[in-house]
């Protein structure tokens, strides 16, 4: 496998038009398992990778796409840092979800419809939003269909999909600054965490940093549906984003966002 990867030290550093996901999964030199130096430095080259030149046009394109459905739309700002799919497969300890065509941070709909359902749940009052009531199965679905009949006539006795859609949303181009970060998470007590229990945490024990990617920036944020139950899902995203957090890290204070209207 060494010598397979030998070529690779020739290409240097990543340009203008390097694919970050590709070069984060697939440039990969050699390392050991405690060469926390080289993951660094990966961790640290995609951060640099800026936007594809021809990014701006797919995202107006896509934009226009939103609209032509029906789709209404609001923007949403990072506050601080951001970690979306951090428990992915990857070649490092850590992931990041990027575009599989652009290479740039998106959040996927369905985190974001899973942490409104989440929010749902936990948060509001549960006679009217709890699982299972007749707002929350129309917005977000069912397992089973228990939607009352007037409200979704055409359901059959199986899982039913919620009535309002969640877009992905992908960041707006031409920001100012990078979107991705190089960042640390540092765990001081590495043998006690991987369940070690006669090795209890201790002041001489020695830390392990592990470089990650966080993401910023602002976010288009698009939502499709029956009129008179988008403004409430918005609502409940924004109040979600603002409070709990999408993404990894939130206990932490990564993942929250501001959603505003469009150019708000």
């Amino acid at each position: 496998m060494s010598t397979r990867r030998s070529p690779l030290v020739f290409f240097g550093m990543p340009e203008q038009t390097t694919h970050a996901g590709l070069w984060l999964d697939k440039y990969v030199r050699d390392q050991t398992r405690d060469d926390v130096e080289s993951r660094h430095q990966l961790v640290q080259q995609v951060a640099g990778i800026p936007e594809p030149d021809f990014y701006p046009g797919f995202f107006q394109r896509w934009k226009d796409a939103l609209a032509g459905c029906g789709a209404v739309l609001r923007e949403a700002r990072v506050q601080g840092r951001m970690v979306i799919g951090m428990g992915n497969e990857s070649v490092l300890e850590t992931a990041v979800t990027l575009h599989r065509t652009y290479g740039v941070p998106y959040i996927p709909g369905s985190a974001l419809k899973g942490l409104a359902a989440a929010y749902a749940r936990q948060r509001l009052d549960q006679a009217t939003w709890g699982e299972g009531s007749a707002a929350y199965n129309i917005v977000f679905g069912t397992a089973t269909n228990t939607a009352p009949a007037a409200a979704a006539p055409d359901l059959d006795d199986g899982g039913a999909a919620g009535y309002v859609t969640f877009f992905d949303a992908l960041p707006t181009p031409n920001q100012r600054g990078p979107l991705l970060h190089a960042d640390v998470l540092t765990v001081h007590h590495p043998a006690y965490y991987r369940g070690e229990q006669d090795v209890p945490p201790a002041d001489w024990d020695s830390p392990t940093p592990i470089p990650f990617l966080s993401a910023t920036g602002t976010y288009l944020v698009a939502l499709a549906g029956p009129e008179a139950w988008l403004e409430r899902t918005f609502e409940i995203l924004q109040r979600a984003l603002r409070e709990m957090g999408v993404g990894a890290k939130t206990s932490s204070g990564y993942g929250r966002l501001l959603l505003h209207p469009p150019g708000g």
